[in-house]
């Protein structure tokens, strides 16, 4: 600056001292950067422990990287707020970041590290996060929650498809597929959040996993790293099964499950047993056998949607025997075997066996075909007929539990934990699958995965779930201020500076007006956007 003229000097210091009084046209300024929504995520991070807990000097292994210990902590930051605002790879992430957003200057990013972020060091922060998870989850419930930790806990599990050849991976695997992708591998993954739907942590397992098996590692997690000396785990009841029960029991826990309707059944068919089908009702009923709390309940709606389902399947069973009895009856070469064949599996497919069979007849009777020349012929034909027979008294039995539930519990003091406290708990699982959506479908978009090693991918679930919390918390907000919550995000990422340049000489950003929507949310967060950077 001192090669300057003087003149010039002067008035650049003269601008630096008054930069708020200059008045600067239009031909001076020129666009930057987005940057309303990263500063959202930013504040939010640090409103939830984020920033200080990913970015506390845990172990950073960046040998060969010619980098400072502190960069992968950055990038780590840069990779959450990117999977919140772009939704994308982590090369997109990159050039995101470089060339389109500020949030490589609001982290604080040194000359010498932007220069070094480049297509191979951006994958620092994955390694970060999964090198460093358990230390960062620890630091965060403890950051969250305090001295007031939450008295009940919710575990549920996904899947999520990956693509490529994961030949040598021990996580990626063919499993059960909720993802309905037939013939593509998966991972597993275990969800433990708060009744709010706050995600306390992740734990990504190979995908041939099965959902009960990983239940007692929530326990061991529980006990072992969170230090509760007392909760209540509720899960579904594919999850908790009789030897979990046993488990959560003697390390002082409780449980909030429910079981399926063969089981509920048995406790039907039990003379000894207090619950008989006259309680299912709409209101909550409970009954205390063994140690166990049973609370049941027939839903009403519920009921109304299997019947008419049930209805339904018979009405699509009896359309599809017309056809194959038509395509038969018009086929000279149809076999008999073949539709009877059909009209089984078509039943077992439906599960209508229980109550429904066939009475099938033929009659032989004369048809006209077409033989190989073309000429018509007259042949002899066994024509079916066939009659469907629905067993009314079975179809009545298989209805009776239409729409009942029965939730169970070890929390038998009904002074302290109210019927409808744990009735409300267990239905307190749906935010777990609705975390999962917004991890997977409906914004985080995690799916499908291009990672090629093991470590990378549990890197990527576990910062997803990072920023699964700034988006849930994001959302209460626009909730509180009766805003849509995508239509935010939209305008929030419209946000850019405004880069103003005096003289040739000087340049200096601003952030102009934001809109009445937006001014209503900063206001909900109490949050103020700086004028200038």
């Amino acid at each position: 600056m001192t090669n300057l003229p003087k003149d010039q000097v002067e008035a650049i210091a003269a601008a630096l001292k008054n930069k708020d009084d200059i008045v600067v046209t239009a031909k001076q300024q020129s666009q930057g950067k987005t940057i309303g929504l990263t500063f959202i995520i930013i504040f939010i991070m640090n409103l939830l422990g984020i920033m200080k807990s990913v970015g506390n000097k845990f172990e950073a292994k960046v040998a060969n990287s010619g980098c400072e210990a502190n960069f992968p902590r950055k990038i780590a930051l840069v990779l959450i707020a990117a999977r919140i605002t772009i939704q994308s790879s982590r090369i997109q992430a990159l050039l995101w970041a470089k060339e389109e957003d500020k949030i490589l200057d609001l982290l604080k990013f040194t000359n010498d590290e932007k220069d070094k972020l480049n297509n191979k060091t951006i994958y620092l922060g994955l390694d970060y996060i999964q090198e460093n998870q358990i230390k960062i989850e620890d630091k965060l419930f403890k950051a969250y929650y305090g001295n007031n930790p939450p008295k009940r806990l919710f575990y549920d599990v996904t899947s999520s498809y990956v693509t490529g050849d994961y030949s040598d991976s021990e996580l990626v695997a063919y499993g059960y597929n909720r993802d309905r992708k037939k013939g593509t591998q998966q991972i597993v993954i275990g969800l433990l959040t708060d009744e709010n739907g706050h995600a306390i942590s992740i734990h990504t397992y190979p995908g041939n996993t099965n959902d009960i098996s990983t239940f007692t590692d929530q326990l061991d997690k529980l006990k072992n790293r969170f230090n509760l000396d007392s909760i209540t785990i509720v899960g579904d009841g594919g999850m908790i099964k009789s030897e979990d029960i046993i488990k959560v029991k003697k390390l002082g826990y409780d449980y909030i499950t429910s079981i399926g309707k063969p089981s509920i059944q048995k406790l039907i068919d039990n003379k000894d047993s207090q619950i008989q089908l006259s309680l299912f009702d709409e209101d909550l009923q409970e009954v205390i056998e063994n140690d166990t709390r049973y609370i049941v309940r027939q839903n009403p709606i519920r009921r109304d949607e299997i019947r008419q389902t049930r209805e339904s399947k018979i009405t699509r069973l009896k359309e599809f025997i017309d056809m194959k009895v038509e395509y038969h009856n018009t086929h000279y070469r149809a076999k008999q075997e073949t539709v009877q064949k059909h009209i089984n599996k078509k039943i077992s497919d439906l599960k209508l066996s229980k109550f429904i069979s066939y009475e099938i007849t033929y009659k032989e009777e004369n048809i006209t075909i077409k033989n190989k020349k073309g000429e018509e012929e007259i042949k002899s034909k066994d024509m079916a007929s066939i009659e469907i027979i629905i067993d009314t008294k079975a179809k009545i039995q298989v209805e009776q539990l239409d729409g009942c539930y029965v939730v169970t519990t070890s929390l038998t003091d009904t002074s302290k934990d109210t019927k409808e406290e744990i009735h409300k708990a267990y239905k307190t699982l749906i935010k777990v699958e609705n975390a999962f959506k917004t991890l997977k479908t409906e914004f985080l978009e995690i799916r499908p995965l291009y990672l090629k090693t093991d470590k990378r991918i549990k890197g990527h679930v576990a910062l997803s779930m990072l920023a699964y919390n700034i988006t849930l918390k994001l959302k209460s907000y626009t909730n509180q201020a009766k805003l849509n919550f995508k239509d935010t995000i939209r305008k929030l990422s419209t946000v850019k500076t405004v880069i103003n340049t005096i003289n040739s000489a000087i340049k200096f950003e601003t952030i102009p007006f934001i809109c009445e929507d937006l001014i209503k949310l900063f206001d909900q967060m109490k949050f103020k956007l700086p004028t200038k950077i």
